[in-house]
């Protein structure tokens, strides 16, 4: 007889799909590895996509961005002058995905999904600011741990999909029992939203970095060491946000945050004002990204 994770595989590899990777993020995500990238290029790949085009303007003429000061633009070579091509790729990123999931989980707040989840991508980057080991974290790490912030609860989605019954049932659980939703998701079905969620992305062949972080988000000590790094992130990142009450995933409040995080990531608790200072600017900066501003 199966167990109930067994089961939900089973019906997962039957009945889950993901939406195809967007061509335009395949694009741009081309043009940027070429080392003679030039603005006009990325204009070029963008422009095919007129949402894309005005998440990226709207961007560049915010506040946080422009400042007060500057003028506004109307142009992408422009906008990617003044935002970097960092920043344009990471505004790609979160608009393509979010237009990809936008069919998935009816019965979850979007708006405040993905604000919760534009927030932990963005939040990644604290990281890097205070961490007390100068070169421990590359930028292809803070990358990765940027598209793992943003997909890392892609598994609530999927759940309430394909299984809300199955998700009504456990949130309930939770509730009744006051317990995180992935705690009540391991002990009723024996599997909770990270591990689904990377089960999924597996089939996107997005970096191994990225689908573990997706999958133990929630127990980073089960990562492999050699995407360990780019787990604790999201998973610290996550834990912050949570707790600070940053957008609304269903998943409730963690146990606890893993203290080999802390210390892997070289990270003090004297600078935990300052980066929950930060992680408020961070929070601002993911709503005018993710459009909910």
């Amino acid at each position: 007889m199966l167990t109930a994770r067994e089961n939900l595989e089973k019906k997962l590899q039957s009945v889950a799909y993901l939406p195809t990777m967007p061509q335009v993020l395949l694009q741009v995500e081309r043009a940027l590895k070429q080392e003679k990238t030039a603005a006009g290029r990325i204009a070029s790949i963008v422009r095919e996509d007129p949402a894309l085009t005005t998440s990226i303007l709207r961007v560049a003429n915010s506040v946080i961005y422009r400042g007060k000061l500057s003028s506004r633009i109307s142009s992408i070579p422009q906008a990617v002058a003044r935002l970097g091509f960092t920043e344009v790729r990471r505004i790609c990123m979160t608009s393509a995905l979010i237009r990809a999931f936008e069919d998935y989980g009816h019965g979850i707040n979007h708006a405040e999904f993905w604000k919760h989840s534009v927030t932990v991508a963005t939040a990644t980057r604290i990281f890097q600011k205070y961490t007390d080991k100068p070169g421990l974290l590359q930028t292809d790490e803070m990358e990765d741990a940027f598209v793992a912030g943003l997909l890392h609860d892609v598994g609530i989605l999927a759940m309430d999909q394909f299984f809300p019954d199955l998700l009504a049932e456990v949130r309930s659980y939770a509730e009744s029992e006051i317990i995180p939703l992935a705690r009540a998701e391991n002990e009723i079905l024996g599997i909770h939203h990270g591990e689904v969620g990377g089960m999924l992305l597996a089939n996107w062949n997005l970096p191994d970095r990225v689908v573990e972080a997706v999958t133990w988000h929630h127990d980073p000590d089960r990562a492999g060491k050699t995407n360990r790094l780019v787990t604790q992130m999201v998973h610290l990142a996550d834990f912050i946000c949570v707790n600070q009450s940053i957008g609304q995933t269903l998943e409730g409040l963690y146990d606890g945050f893993s203290e080999g995080a802390w210390y892997d990531l070289g990270l003090s608790v004297d600078e935990v004002p300052q980066m929950l200072d930060d992680l408020k600017e961070e929070a601002e900066r993911s709503e005018v990204v993710g459009g909910t501003a």
